[in-house]
C-alpha cells in the first residue's frame, strides 16, 4: 500500500504508536526472526504508564522486546528503501503529554537516549530512507520548552508538533 500511495504522488509517513513494552499482551513466539508477538496490541499499550523506558535500552530486561519491534520497523523501512521511497518517521510523539508512556512520566535524559538509540538500532540494520520527525505536543510557550526533549540535530531531521482544537466553539 505504500508503494501505491508513493507511486500515485503521496508523501509516505510512519507515526507509531509503540506499546509499553513491560505490557503482559507481548508474548513471546520462539521464532528467531520475530521473537515476540505484538498483534494482541493496540493504541491501550501506548498509554500504559507503568515505567519503560529506562529498560528497554541496552542492557535493559525489556530490551529484547523493543529490538524485536524495532526489527519490524526495519523491515518495512527497508522494503520501502530498495524502491527508494523515503519516509517520515514520527515515533515517540507528543512527548510533552502525559498520556503516552514516552511522555513527561519518562525523563528527558531517558526519552533522549532511548531516541538515540532507536536512530542507531535502525541505522545499524541499514535503514537510510526514514526522515526523523520530532513532534513534542502543543501548545507551545517557548523555544526552551520545545526542546527540552529534543535528542540533538544528530538525530532529528524534520521538526514539527501536534496541536489540536480541542476547545473550539462551533459559535
Amino acid at each position: 500500500a505504500s508503494m501505491k500511495a508513493y507511486n500515485g504522488g503521496s508523501i509516505i509517513s510512519l507515526s507509531c504508536h509503540m506499546p509499553n513494552f513491560t505490557n503482559s499482551k507481548i508474548t513471546a513466539t520462539g521464532d528467531a526472526k520475530y521473537p515476540f508477538d505484538f498483534t494482541k496490541c493496540d493504541f491501550t499499550e501506548s498509554k500504559d504508564l507503568t515505567p519503560c523506558a529506562d529498560y528497554i535500552l541496552e542492557g535493559g530486561e525489556y530490551n529484547p522486546q523493543f529490538n524485536a519491534y524495532l526489527d519490524i520497523i526495519a523491515d518495512y523501512a527497508l522494503a520501502l528503501q530498495k524502491e527508494n521511497i523515503p519516509v517520515l518517521f514520527r515515533p515517540f510523539h507528543e512527548n510533552s503529554g502525559g498520556w503516552f508512556w514516552w511522555g513527561s512520566s519518562t525523563s528527558v535524559e531517558s526519552y533522549q537516549a532511548m531516541w538515540r538509540y532507536m536512530v542507531h538500532y535502525l541505522e545499524d540494520k541499514g535503514v537510510h530512507n526514514f526522515l526523523y520527525v520530532y513532534s513534542p505536543n502543543g501548545p507551545v510557550s517557548s523555544e526552551a520548552e520545545y526542546l527540552e526533549r529534543f535528542p540533538g540535530d544528530a538525530y532529528v531531521d524534520v521538526l514539527g508538533f501536534d496541536y489540536y482544537d480541542d476547545y473550539s466553539d462551533p459559535n
